[in-house]
């Protein structure tokens, strides 16, 4: 592992980031999503003065670990043991989408912890999902988003039924975890002591690439360009 303090040359071209002094290669529209488990939910109530205007503050947090997959980041050492989770309603996303933020704080006292989690959903969503917490049919939260977070490219190919592992990208600079940012595929909730249903991974034969996949790649392109819309709009919605 190459010194993490020291400035360091990123480049990202066709599809693949590359880090300086590193020999790995990094490539993103894996096509499986990153799957979190989240327990200890709890409402937040309250509002913020800000600019002369208040603001509700209404959230709900709780701690968050990956499912079976790992998540890292590139340039650095250790894996997330344990991920800050915020849960926010937007009533500017209107009704068909939940938004994912993964991000690394390096203040943290430890830098396994220092990962974070922050989900923007639907009023109806949030409204529901919070009912649930109250009520205790919501004490383990199973999570499901198709994110921006970065695979080795020696990854890329993995089996459905193989773990991988996710990777925070890194700023132009080399030296900070940027964040990633992804669609919220499915938010399932239930009792603690409920098993949860999981459908049997398919495995793949012989990955290769083909036309569609250069496709999906083109598609995943086009998706992030309207995440970074979105997402400007939540940062508009909550000035």
């Amino acid at each position: 592992m190459v010194d993490t303090g020291a400035t360091r040359r990123v480049a990202v071209a066709q599809g693949l980031m590359t880090v300086e002094g590193g020999s790995d290669r990094y490539v993103q529209g894996l096509g499986r999503p990153l799957r979190l488990v989240a327990t200890g939910l709890r409402p937040i109530g309250g509002f913020i003065l800000r600019d002369g205007q208040i603001e509700d503050a209404m959230r709900l947090e709780g701690r968050a670990e990956p499912d079976v997959d790992r998540l890292m980041r590139v340039g650095h050492p250790g894996e997330a043991t344990s991920l800050g989770l915020t849960i926010r309603p937007v009533a500017a996303l209107g009704e068909a989408r939940a938004l994912i933020v993964l991000s690394f704080d390096d203040g943290a006292d430890r830098p396994e912890e220092g990962f974070r989690a922050e989900i923007f959903t639907p009023l109806a969503v949030f409204d529901a999902l919070s009912s649930a917490v109250r009520d205790g049919r919501a004490q383990r939260l199973s999570i499901a988003a198709m994110t921006s977070l970065w695979v080795r490219e020696s990854e890329r190919d993995a089996p459905a039924g193989l773990p991988v592992s996710w990777h925070l990208g890194l700023d132009a600079e080399g030296r900070a975890s940027e964040p990633a940012r992804g669609l919220v595929e499915s938010l399932e909730w239930q009792p603690t002591g409920v098993n949860p249903v999981t459908a049997p991974a398919a495995i793949d034969e012989e990955p290769e690439e083909t036309t569609t996949d250069l496709l999906a790649r083109i598609d995943w392109s086009l998706k992030q360009i309207a995440l970074v819309l979105l997402f400007l709009l939540i940062v508009v919605a909550l000035k």
